[in-house]
Order: structure tokens, then C-alpha cells, then sequence
């Protein structure tokens, strides 16, 4: 098996089965599968460059995107084979958008995060994610802002060095309201991950005991509802309180420094593949062209 996996038309096997779960809020690649109390936070902030945003062939002007998140979550054990993980979670994509582009100037979101590990014997673990809130441009919030996307997954420890996944995640805002694919993660030393789990796959090397250098791909975006004037506002009626889905791809590396045994902070920098806009129940779809990015996060685990 582990021969197979070494293979690169396996790993490019496994990220595209996987591919359809970017850009859902609970597509979160497993971290820990301890049954045992900890707490978790987590503060980014990203800037994506200018680049032109397009309706077909037709381009609307240039755009680019702030990001930034803050999350904090505690997980605790209810039993030897039972955790718990709750936690609560704001992010906010802000964008420098042209005139006649007809899209949002931000996209918001508060959400509470539920979810708990069940161990079934030595091999298989079950995971279930929820992440209610208020998904929105936050302009005129009602009941259609509220939104729930939740995932499944079915680990199994293969070997001591790999672990499989199987995730469902289901998504009413999202393009695809229930997707689902396979990953892996292999450590094939013991300095060496990789992971191919999306939304973050990536290829990790601890340098040193305080340095660990990484380079792979990340998804970005999410389901939200737009004000129910606001394509009025912009000549586009059809576009009162329809959900837009934003999705962000990106390319490329970075490293992770400890600063105390518990917090590290992270910078990365790349290339974003794609950025799109699509209006689901329209059927109208704005794509940005290729931008760089650039990424700082601070991660603690207590």
C-alpha cells in the first residue's frame, strides 16, 4: 500500500475525488483524533492582489481581497472513546470591487462551531462537524442568513504512519449542497508529512525543533446572502437576496515558527489559481484571474 501511495498519479487521484469540497465552512481537515481536553485558537489575516474579474470574456475591472478569521474552540472527553468540540468562529472576506462588477464589497460570517470524536476499536474514528451561524453580507440580516454546512468523516489508521479519510459534507449555499471524497495522511518519516486532505493540502518538513517548512494548496470561500436590495442598487434586480458562493484557490509555501511550545505563528505566501463569484440559483458566474497572495496566522493549541 504504501508503495501505491508514494505513486504521484495516486496522490493526483485522491485530490481530485476530494476536489468538489472546497469552499464549505465545515470542510476542515482533521488535526487531532485524541480523546482528551484541549483548547485551540487561531487569528489570519491574508491579502490577494489586484487582478481583473471578468464576465465571460468580458472584463468588468480589477479587484482584490482582504481576508481575516478568528476562531476558538475547546474539545473535551465525555468518555475513553468520546470528545466533544465546541467553538465559535468570525470571518470576513473584504474586496476592492470596480464599479458595474455587481458584487459585494464583504462577505461575513459568525458561527457557532459543534462537533464530536467517537473512537470505534483501534482502527476507526468518526467525526461530526457543525457550524450554524450567520452567513451574510451583513447588510439586512434576516432568517435566510442563517445557514448550518456540517461534514462526516470515517478515519482509519492504516499503519501507524497513514491514516485514511472518507468525508461527506453537505452545504445548502453552496454549489453542490452535498459533496464528499477520500484523503490521506502519510508521514513517511518522522520529520516528513503529507497531507493530501483537502481543504489544506500539503507537504510539511520539520527543519529544526522550532521550524517546520511547507508548500501545497489551500480553499478559501463559502456560501453567503446578499441584501435584498442589493442588486437594485447596482441595475441588476435579479440579484436581490440571492446566495452568492465565493471560491479562492491557491498555490504555495511558506513556514510555521514556534514562539512558545503551545503558539506558533505562521507566514505564507503564493499564488492564487482561481477566484470566482457564482450566483447559484442565477446561473451567472464572475471569474478573477491569477494574483498573488500573502498570508500571516497566529495558531495556539493549550
Amino acid at each position: 500500500m504504501l508503495d501505491s501511495i508514494s505513486k504521484p498519479w495516486f496522490l493526483c487521484l485522491l485530490v481530485v475525488t476530494q476536489a468538489s469540497l472546497m469552499g464549505h465552512p465545515a470542510a476542515t481537515a482533521p488535526t487531532s483524533v485524541g480523546i482528551g481536553y484541549s483548547q485551540s485558537s487561531i487569528a489570519e489575516a491574508s491579502y490577494v492582489a489586484n487582478s481583473a474579474i471578468k464576465l465571460g470574456s468580458t472584463s468588468l475591472g480589477e479587484i482584490d481581497t482582504t481576508h481575516f478569521r478568528v476562531r476558538y474552540g475547546v474539545s473535551a472527553p465525555a468518555s475513553k472513546r468520546y470528545s466533544w468540540r465546541m467553538g465559535v468562529e468570525y470571518e470576513r472576506y473584504s474586496f476592492g470591487v470596480p464599479g458595474g462588477a455587481f458584487l459585494p464589497d464583504t462577505l461575513q460570517s459568525v458561527a457557532v462551531n459543534l462537533g464530536n470524536t467517537l473512537r470505534v476499536g483501534d482502527k476507526w474514528a468518526l467525526q461530526f462537524e457543525m457550524d450554524p451561524g450567520v452567513y451574510s453580507d451583513f447588510e439586512d440580516m434576516d432568517w435566510e442568513d442563517l445557514n448550518a454546512p456540517l461534514s462526516f468523516r470515517a478515519l482509519y489508521f492504516h499503519r501507524p504512519n497513514l491514516i485514511w479519510t472518507l468525508a461527506v459534507i453537505g452545504n445548502i449555499k453552496s454549489e453542490f449542497p452535498i459533496v464528499g471524497g477520500i484523503g490521506a495522511r502519510w508521514l513517511p518519516t518522522e520529520r516528513l508529512t503529507v497531507d493530501v486532505i483537502l481543504p489544506r493540502p500539503q507537504v510539511a518538513y520539520e527543519a529544526s525543533d522550532r521550524i517546520t517548512l511547507f508548500a501545497g494548496g489551500e480553499f478559501k470561500g463559502g456560501g453567503y446572502r446578499v441584501a435584498e436590495d442589493f442588486g437594485s442598487r447596482l441595475g441588476r434586480p435579479d440579484l436581490n437576496g440571492q446566495d452568492v458562493f465565493y471560491r479562492e484557490a491557491r498555490v504555495g509555501g511558506g513556514f510555521k515558527c514556534k514562539l512558545t511550545e503551545k503558539v506558533s505563528a505562521v507566514l505564507e505566501g503564493g499564488w492564487v489559481i482561481d477566484r470566482r463569484f457564482t450566483y447559484v440559483d442565477r446561473n451567472l458566474q464572475l471569474n478573477g484571474d491569477g494574483a498573488g497572495y500573502f498570508q500571516i496566522a497566529i495558531r495556539g493549541r493549550y
